[in-house]
């Protein structure tokens, strides 16, 4: 009886910190893919987003302002991180934060809240 208690004593840790850590590194794989959508903009038709996440932290954010600029891709790279399910680019200006769904990211306003409007701030994941 001795040998099963101190079996266990050894067992339960170690399989409750794997859970954690199996876990705590899907946070990351969730949220790994690429996003697309279309967002509204102030003086053009709209704002084409292709954001694509990747395993290793890093991000690459391609915009196209439809009804301006001639179809020219602006692209943004840099590192993400995942704080309270929230996604946040780290950029130079100040970080966008987006809402972390399940087959979407949303962006959210400068304080990290959800944008109150009729219109569309959702990139949907497409792998």
């Amino acid at each position: 009886m001795k040998k099963i208690k101190k079996k266990l004593k050894v067992t339960i840790p170690v399989i409750v910190l794997f859970i954690f850590f199996a876990c705590k590194s899907d946070a990351y794989k969730d949220v790994v893919g690429v996003y697309e959508g279309e967002l509204p903009c102030g003086d053009c038709i709209g704002i084409d987003n292709k954001m694509t996440l990747k395993v290793d932290k890093t991000f690459v954010l391609e915009t196209i302002y439809r009804g301006k600029g001639n179809g020219k891709i602006f692209r943004k790279t840099g590192k993400y991180s995942v704080e309270n399910e929230q996604l946040i680019l780290n950029v130079k200006k100040s970080p966008f934060k987006y809402q972390i769904g399940d087959d979407y990211i949303e962006l959210l306003d400068i304080d990290g809240n959800k944008i109150e409007s009729e219109l569309n701030y959702k990139l949907i994941k497409q792998e």
